[in-house]
């Protein structure tokens, strides 16, 4: 009862800290009994099939920010420094202490990464290396496809792993932007009850608690449960933030050999009154305008913004068949429902006055079931090491639409004066019908050769069947597509002069399912036929040591580009997106005092062939020649348990139009924290947070996108940054 006073001192009561501390009390004596038992579930595990693991001691002073390997497909886990490939990671400690909500929070910190919001915030697709991403190719969950367009938070993960650059030999037909893989928290092998009380100004308090454990004979079975509650006041006047997530984590130990793995997660959120979107350029009348206060109400409405439901269902089943061999078999489902209810600000010249519209067009409901599997093997031939996979994996997404549409004026406004309209009732939607399906299956084989301890051939070949179709409300097909199979090669050399650096070079053709027409175009739903993207890419990896990594790497890459005439209002495929670069990336530990994550990327995205010298060699909208993140975190020695912290995001300009004649200006802005850990605190382990965000307040635009591609014909779409936020938490191990 002395903590529950010691919180109720420090933070606001509310029935959920209330009821999260009853339910720490009522799990401690399966804790207790769990910590009691004569032998760990490690005891009966083999390394290469243990997916559990103990919690992540975030709340410690020094954070692990470092990464050896990640998961590669049908390829299983890889070191990273010995891949020829990519690989970006954002560890648990660095979504903790940064206090990311979501997943497009977290990976706003990998230079190489852009977020393109389209309906609000957490709308968004994520993309890398400047090319757009998909609604379900470019985002997975352990590995298996997701809906990437809805939100996903980030309490219920132990980190986010990204694939920079082609990957259909790996996963079958995508957008070149990348894979963005959401790895799950596990269940721990030792008990773990963990309350956290957040804040964010203006006024969003946040409530998690993380519990964790086995039970069972040996621990057979192990569990992970994240409850999470957040409400309050955000930074806009009348906004206000309403999120709840509830997950389960399990895993069942069949015998020493064999491992199922079941995940279930509900969440919910509701967020209004945050800046609509600012959409300009069509028909190329208007420009971008510079960037504005976000925190002045009338570029927001009271009310009007997304609410978002997603509930998942997964199952894996992992088995070692030897030492040299294993397997692995999943499925997943997921639901999202979408109310996307929030505002667009359409400039209507370039005099600062703009048309507000409530309410999008966009397809309010996705579904979604994937699938995997993957057989891995080690043998030796012509006493040549081998490293073998074969692996399947696919999707079938459903798409559905509402009837009628729901979008409405509420009238118009200038950004000098920004006026604050009456709230109104969403129109009848009609009910909804399904407007697409679209469904892939891709099988899989790879092979790394090891012709010595120094030189390796990578080889991977997917061969992908894609089938699509789109139906209007009446039930009839409007548009088909069906291929296969269709080939995505990769080929890679690899070469390690000494045994902490790895060089290597890249050649990729990877099949991309073709765009579809967007709403308001002459042939919407239309499919284009599929694109073969090309990558070109060689690098250098640099590992002194388990704790530090960086890697350099150029890169040259195509895909066909769609955009919509402004003649016709055809929708169709124009030219070609060629994206020339370079990224520079460090991750893990400098000094044994700093640790750091982030680095710099450089792109020269170009719109090449179009046969129209208005757009033809002009940059492509939204990506920006540098980029960079950086995050420090500073736990000096002499200072037990204290840490300091720093971060700089820079973009410089990009281009707001496909003619080039506006343009998004350069911005930087930096973040500062503090954070203190003890072990005595009333007897628990505890870790306080303070983080200021954008400290300068500087007004920036964080998204830039194409309406063409992603939107209504001829239209660009604009998000505002979020201004300088406060965040403090205090996080409880019981």
């Amino acid at each position: 009862m002395s903590v529950i006073r010691t919180t109720q001192s420090l933070f606001p009561p509310s029935p959920f800290l209330v009821a999260s501390l009853v339910l720490f009390s009522t799990a401690s004596a399966a804790h207790a009994q769990s910590a009691l038992t004569s032998q760990s579930a490690a005891d009966v595990q083999l390394p290469a099939v243990t997916i559990s693991a103990s919690a992540s001691d975030n709340s410690a002073a020094t954070p692990v920010y470092s990464a050896g390997a990640a998961t590669l497909g049908p390829l299983g886990s890889r070191p990273i420094a010995d891949t020829p490939f990519s690989v970006t990671t954002i560890p648990e400690d660095l979504l903790v202490n940064t206090g990311a909500r979501t997943v497009n929070d977290a990976l706003r910190y990998l230079p190489s990464v852009e977020i393109r919001d389209q309906q609000g915030y957490e709308v968004s697709r994520p993309q890398s290396r400047g090319f757009q991403g998909s609604i379900v190719q470019n985002t997975r969950l352990d590995g298996m496809n997701v809906i990437g367009t809805t939100a996903i938070p980030t309490e219920n993960l132990s980190g986010i792993e990204v694939l920079n650059g082609l990957a259909g030999s790996l996963y079958g037909p995508q957008p070149a932007a990348g894979v963005f893989n959401y790895i799950l928290k596990r269940p721990t092998d030792t008990p773990l009850y963990r309350f956290v009380e957040g804040f964010d100004s203006r006024g969003v308090l946040t409530e998690q608690g993380d519990l964790g454990g086995r039970v069972g004979p040996n621990g057979v079975l192990g569990y992970r449960l994240n409850v999470v509650h957040g409400e309050g006041t955000s930074y806009t006047p009348g906004s206000h933030v309403n999120r709840t997530l509830v997950s389960g984590d399990f895993d069942f130990h069949v015998d020493a050999r064999t491992i199922v793995e079941l995940d279930l997660s509900h969440y919910e959120t509701n967020v209004t009154g945050l800046p609509g979107s600012i959409v300009y350029g069509s028909g190329k009348s208007t420009v971008l305008p510079a960037a504005v206060d976000p925190t002045r109400a009338g570029y927001s409405q009271p009310g009007a913004g997304a609410n978002l439901v997603t509930n998942t269902a997964a199952i894996k089943l992992k088995h070692r068949i030897n030492d040299d061999w294993s397997m692995e078999v999943g499925g997943l489902y997921q639901n999202a429902e979408r109310g996307l209810y929030g505002i667009t600000n359409s400039m209507t010249d370039n005099a600062g006055n703009f048309k507000v519209t409530k309410n999008f067009t966009a397809v309010p409901h996705f579904t979604i079931a994937s699938y995997m599997a993957s057989l891995n093997g080690h043998f030796k031939t012509f006493s040549m090491e081998n490293d073998l996979s074969l692996g399947i994996n696919g999707f079938e997404n459903g798409q559905y639409s509402n009837r009628n549409s729901i979008a409405t004026v509420l009238g118009t406004s200038s950004l000098a004066n920004p006026v604050i309209f009456p709230s109104t009732p969403v129109p009848a939607t009609g009910g909804q019908y399904q407007s697409a399906s679209i469904s892939e299956q891709s099988f899989v084989a790879a092979d790394t050769l090891h012709f010595n301890s120094q030189w390796a051939l990578h080889g991977t070949l997917a061969a992908s069947f894609l089938n699509a179709s789109s139906f209007n409300a009446n039930g009839a097909t409007t548009s088909r597509d069906s291929h296969g199979p269709m080939l995505s090669p990769t080929v890679a050399l690899t070469y390690k002069p000494a045994q902490t650096v790895t060089t290597y070079v890249t050649w990729s053709d990877s099949v991309e399912e073709g765009d579809q027409a967007p709403a308001g175009t002459a042939n919407v739903n239309q499919f284009m036929a599929p694109y073969h993207d090309h990558e070109y890419e060689a690098g250098v990896k640099y590992a002194p040591s388990d704790a530090l990594l960086v890697t350099l790497d150029g890169f040259r890459m195509t895909r066909p580009l769609a955009e919509t005439s402004a003649a016709t209002n055809l929708f169709s495929v124009v030219g070609t997106q060629r994206n020339i670069g370079a990224e520079l990336f460090v991750q893990g530990d400098v000094l044994p005092s700093l640790s750091v994550l982030g680095g710099l990327t450089y792109v020269d995205a170009r719109l090449t062939g179009t046969g129209n010298a208005a757009t033809s060699d002009m940059r492509v909208v939204g990506v920006p020649r540098f980029k960079g993140d950086l995050v420090l975190d500073y736990h000096p020695h002499y200072a037990e348990g204290l840490a300091l912290t720093g971060a700089v995001h820079y973009e410089s300009d990009r281009a707001a139009t496909n003619t080039n004649n506006s343009y998004a200006s350069a911005y930087a802005t930096f973040d500062l924290g503090v954070r203190y850990s003890t072990a005595r605190f009333f007897r628990h382990h505890a870790t306080a947070r303070l983080d200021v965000l954008n400290v300068t307040n500087r007004a920036y635009y964080v998204s830039i996108a194409d309406g063409n591609i992603v939107g209504s014909a001829g239209a660009n779409t604009a998000y505002l940054g979020t201004p300088r936020t406060v965040r403090a938490s205090l996080e409880l191990d019981f």
